[in-house]
């Protein structure tokens, strides 16, 4: 869209010149000698390159509102602007809880009568132990749960 516009109102865009590698920039290159010519560039604007050697400053947040800290010790007074965050977090919060304890179509022992559902058929001792090395057994009675015939 914008380079519609731009069209319509007759700016142009700089076309980028492809460089060619001549037979005296590979001697160059091979001797040791040859110096590129560096356009530093931010945000489509050539700077000064010595301006992008500099380490960019990368910070870190400060919290909303401290808390009382072992080491430090208590937190500064809150100022308003941290109650009403602090206010806002604990309707936030509570919200969540509750959307967390919504009553739900499954009880809470589903696990339990899925068990005695899986369990009330059986008969003996036997059947109730083991896995499925108990009833997997192969060919010539190899058992999958020990390799062992």
């Amino acid at each position: 869209m914008i380079k519609k516009i731009a069209k319509l109102l007759g700016f142009t865009q700089k076309k980028s010149m492809q460089k060619v590698e001549t037979q005296t920039t590979l001697l160059q290159k091979k001797a040791g000698i040859f110096r590129e010519e560096v356009e530093c560039v931010i945000d489509e604007e050539v700077v000064d390159c010595k301006e992008m050697d500099k380490d960019p400053y990368v910070g870190v947040v400060a919290p909303v509102y401290l808390e009382d800290d072992p080491w430090f010790g208590p937190a500064s007074v809150r100022t308003e602007k941290q109650w009403d965050y602090m206010e806002q977090e604990t309707i936030v919060k509570m919200q969540e809880e509750m959307q967390n304890t919504e009553v739900t179509c499954e009880s809470e022992d589903i696990h339990q009568k899925m068990y005695e559902i899986a369990t009330k058929n059986w008969t003996t001792v036997k059947q109730t132990q083991g896995g499925s090395e108990n009833f997997q057994e192969g060919p010539g009675g190899w058992s999958s749960g020990t390799g062992i015939n």
